[in-house]
């Protein structure tokens, strides 16, 4: 007849392969830091495309400016080189030279706001390179740590399944589906103790008939509060 001695032994097992799985999850889900490292190379990059977008819309902006400061001395030259007595051509010439002064200023604007943003994104750059750099030097540190505690956790689960497989082996296969059962309503712990005449599983009391053939060990006793399988050394 099993008895709950054994199923405690079993779930003692059990828990502990339980912790195992814990924290074999925890490292698994912790080794998914190289896709915050993916993230910050895409940023970096994105960044750095948008940088040279920048850049490049400068240099044709300045280049465009060269043009129409050019353009526009040479207007303001005719305007005042008294070589113009048309009334109809110089009312032209001083509309083209304010047309081409306003271009000029909207140039000019956008220089000034091309090199904030210039500024602004090569900073930006600087940061992320640094938090990458950062990042990547802690997670390669991070990584061995974590592979080590992953080979030695997955050595312990192996044993903890070789000594759940003993145990299991001596429980009537009847008790084993009950005690299962009732671990997964109960949190993980199907089977408890019985100490100082109180349950451990719900810390309530027990009545004294209970505590009774709990003691005698004849059968499987369930505690009437919390009905897990009692157990007393």
């Amino acid at each position: 007849m099993t008895t709950a001695k054994q199923l405690y032994a079993l779930q003692e097992v059990d828990l502990d392969l339980d912790r195992v799985g814990r924290a074999l999850a925890e490292a698994a889900e912790e080794l998914k830091t190289e896709i915050s490292i993916g993230n910050l190379e895409a940023a970096l990059q994105a960044e750095e495309e948008r940088l040279k977008d920048l850049e490049t819309r400068q240099h044709d902006n300045r280049m465009e400016t060269a043009v129409r400061r050019e353009r526009s001395e040479s207007l303001e030259a005719r305007l005042y080189d008294g070589s113009m007595v048309n009334p109809r051509d110089l009312e032209s010439l001083q509309q083209e030279a304010a047309n081409v002064r306003n271009l000029l200023e909207q140039n000019e604007a956008m220089s000034l706001e091309l090199s904030i943003q210039i500024e602004e994104s090569q900073t930006r750059c600087a940061d992320l390179s640094i938090e990458l750099t950062g990042v990547k030097a802690r997670w390669e540190t991070r990584q061995d740590e974590l592979n080590r505690i992953v080979s030695r956790l997955q050595a312990e689960r192996s044993d903890y399944e070789k000594q759940r497989a003993l145990l299991a082996g001596q429980v009537e296969q009847a008790a084993l589906q009950r005690y299962e059962t009732l671990r997964k309503s109960k949190g993980g712990r199907a089977v408890a103790k019985v100490e100082r005449d109180l349950c451990q599983g719900c810390r309530m009391s027990l009545p004294t008939q209970l505590r009774q053939r709990v003691k005698s060990g004849r059968q499987t006793v369930n505690c009437s509060s919390c009905g897990r399988m009692l157990f007393v050394e």
